[in-house]
């Protein structure tokens, strides 16, 4: 292994990283407690090495020259692989270890929770997780379950919980089933349309906009199902509207597949809780998990 990096080269490169997220020198120097000046003479050491400059500078912005842009990205991928070795390091030297069972409800795949979770997991290598994904109620005892994040109202008082998300909802729709009806303007339009409602969920929704009363609708149809795949496929089918979480059907608003209805309007967020047995937040593994799993913001 080549051990001959100059440090002071390491300390400019960090720095150098600092400036470019900042938008300037002051701000990084702000941010690593050290005068502007001495910022500054750390991203020149490196200009001056190279032979090249590295950043475009003017009285109002500051923009990467092509070598810039090519040591940056060097520079954040150092960072980052220092970061994750250190925590790697911190974990095994705290005997943080063990399994983690978590029952997670599907419609939280694709989520912010779901990277607080990997990133969790990158960073206390020795714990194993256990994700179950369901759209379905479970009894966190008798299944041997750590920890859950369930979306919707809690009922459980013998459970503990903690808001980790207000996950917001759009209504949406097939571009058939959008030209076979008349056009959708205001939220009244909907109460004489047929919705895929979900089983577990009140039937209506509530809307929203700037300088408005909140409208709410009641879910007119006879669709009903208990997972977000079936409300998915058949809204897609043309069958109905139905209102999923937003981030869960972006990739097929943005495809084209399914058509987004009301946008200048909003529907009321759903309330995302970890839960977990009274017994369970004693476990030093669940804690830790519980402070990754921070409010997510829109």
């Amino acid at each position: 292994m080549n051990y001959t990096m100059n440090p002071d080269r390491l300390k400019s490169l960090s720095i150098f990283a600092y400036v470019v997220r900042a938008g300037g020198f002051r701000e990084a120097a702000r941010r690593l407690d050290m005068t502007p000046s001495a910022a500054s003479y750390h991203v020149k050491a490196l200009e001056k090495e190279l032979g090249t400059a590295l950043l475009y500078r003017s009285t109002r912005k500051m923009t990467l020259t092509e070598a810039g842009e090519e040591l940056f990205n060097a520079a954040l991928a150092m960072k980052d692989a220092a970061e994750s070795g250190f925590q790697a390091a911190k974990q095994i030297e705290s005997g943080l270890s063990g399994t983690l069972r978590i029952a997670v409800t599907s419609s939280l795949a694709h989520s912010a929770l779901t990277a607080d979770i990997v990133r969790f997991h990158r960073e206390n290598p020795r714990v194993a997780l256990d994700l179950v994904y369901a759209d379905r109620m479970e009894d966190l005892i008798a299944e041997r379950f750590d920890l859950a994040l369930r979306a919707g109202r809690m009922v459980d008082s013998a459970l503990k919980c903690r808001l980790v998300w207000d996950m917001p909802r759009i209504l949406v729709c097939s571009p058939e089933f959008l030209r076979a009806h008349k056009p959708i303007r205001f939220p009244s339009d909907l109460r004489a349309l047929p919705w895929v409602k979900f089983a577990k969920l009140a039937p209506r929704r509530t809307f929203t906009r700037p300088g408005g009363k909140p409208v709410t609708v009641e879910q007119a149809g006879n669709l009903t199902v208990n997972s977000i795949e079936a409300m998915l496929d058949l809204t897609r089918l043309g069958a109905a509207i139905s209102s999923p979480p937003a981030h869960y059907v972006a990739s097929a608003v943005a495809a084209g597949d399914l058509v987004q209805l009301l946008p200048d309007w909003r529907m009321e967020t759903m309330p995302v809780h970890a839960v977990w047995p009274s017994a369970g937040v004693d476990n030093p593994v669940t804690k830790r998990l519980l402070s990754y799993l921070t409010p997510a913001v829109e």
